[in-house]
């Protein structure tokens, strides 16, 4: 770690670590198929894996034959073209501007890819909402355009979101994580140049990066943009070695008359967030007056709803297809060991590892799990709702 850590990364050394435009530029040379890495169409196919993990049902129906290829992998590239930067008269510039021309099923298809690319701001000018009048007018059934707007914010606070952060909820929100994790570290899996190697390494070294620079434009900065898997393993080892160490270390300096005003109150606010003061409540669930259970973590608090609707006989069709298609809560109560996503099974969004914890008519199902602060209200309003004997008291 303090070789990894303690080392700059040559975009650190010259001082384009946080520039979009810099990240655009190699996001483009890595996705071309002709490039110096030699990878050929791998980067490119695994970014239409990210589109597809990402687009939201709408899109997916609207262009079913498009995004079943992905799935299947059954197109071919005939025709790539990227440019970063990319210059449309009378309008402006786009970040990375991709052309590509796809045969499915003997048909071709012209896809074009608008990535709207923010590192150090937010969006300005209304952008998304302009390149989606500019580009829409040309879209038919074998022009295709998809928008995507790429961000650093993390996974878990991605797969949270029910709809993109920018203006133009058309677009696809993805993040560089989701380009560490399907793209870039499966890219130093495959048989590549020492120098190949050199440069994907340190690309992941400079977004792994902390970076504590002031605000830009108004817009507080990710402290660091992705980590690769081996960074976060030693990192949460190191946590949970060390949390003594670490919460002591933030102690001193958030009391430290020496240290600037704006750096102690950021790190007091930081160590109030994991003192022994915050929310640990527990809850009670009540049916009819009746205590089910006690003293259940919120974590558990979609087990306990689903054990309660069975031991009372309250689960059916209608319940289950409610509890399976309903997304009000952020994402799916319910669901099937087979349609979990890549991204449920690497968070542990659901006990996937665990015996099913409801079986209705020889189906087995797994209730999710990440239930906290910022989604609790939304299971208790949701189920409280459908049904009015449930209460949800705090202890």
């Amino acid at each position: 770690m303090e070789n990894f850590y303690y080392s700059k990364s040559f975009s650190e050394i010259l001082g384009v670590s946080r520039r979009e435009i810099s990240h655009s530029g190699f996001l483009a040379w890595l996705l071309g198929n002709l490039e110096s890495h030699n990878l050929g169409e791998f980067p490119i196919k695994k970014f239409l894996d990210i589109i597809l993990k990402f687009s939201s049902d709408k899109l997916k129906s609207k262009h079913r034959d498009l995004f079943n290829s992905f799935v299947t992998e059954d197109y071919l590239i005939e025709r790539l073209f990227i440019k970063p930067e990319y210059s449309v008269k009378n309008f402006g510039r786009l970040d990375i501007y991709i052309e590509l021309t796809l045969l499915i099923a003997g048909k071709t298809k012209n896809i074009r890819l608008v990535i709207e690319n923010k590192v150090e701001s937010r969006e300005n000018n209304d952008q998304t909402n302009s390149y989606f009048r500019y580009f829409n007018p040309s879209e038919n059934d074998d022009n295709i355009v998809i928008y995507i707007y790429l961000t650093p914010i993390s996974t878990l606070e991605l797969i949270e979101l029910t709809e993109p952060e920018c203006n133009c909820k058309e677009f696809i929100q993805i993040n560089y994580q989701s380009i560490v994790d399907y793209l870039i570290e499966p890219a130093l899996n495959q048989n590549i140049s020492a120098r190949t190697e050199n440069i994907l390494t340190e690309y992941l070294k400079s977004l792994s990066q902390p970076s504590i620079n002031e605000e830009a434009d108004g817009h507080k900065q990710e402290l660091i943009m992705a980590l690769g898997n081996e960074e976060r393993k030693l990192l949460s080892s190191f946590w949970e070695k060390n949390q003594k160490l670490i919460l002591a270390s933030l102690y001193a300096i958030s009391s430290d008359p020496e240290q600037e005003k704006d750096t102690r109150e950021n790190i007091k606010e930081a160590l109030d967030s994991l003192s022994s003061d915050r929310d640990r409540s527990t809850y009670n669930l009540k049916y009819n007056g009746e205590i089910f259970s006690r003293n259940f973590k919120k974590s558990d608090i979609g087990l306990q709803t689903i054990n309660l609707l069975e031991a009372k006989g309250l689960i059916d069709d209608n319940v289950i297809r409610f509890l399976r298609e309903d997304k009000s809560c952020s994402f799916f109560l319910l669901k099937k060991k087979e349609d979990f996503t890549d991204t449920e099974i690497k968070y542990r969004k659901y006990r996937a590892n665990e015996a099913p914890e409801l079986i209705y008519n020889g189906q087995e199902y797994y209730v999710a799990r990440n239930w906290g602060i910022g989604n609790i209200h939304k299971l208790i309003n949701k189920f409280t709702e459908k049904f009015p004997g449930l209460e949800y008291e705090t202890n």
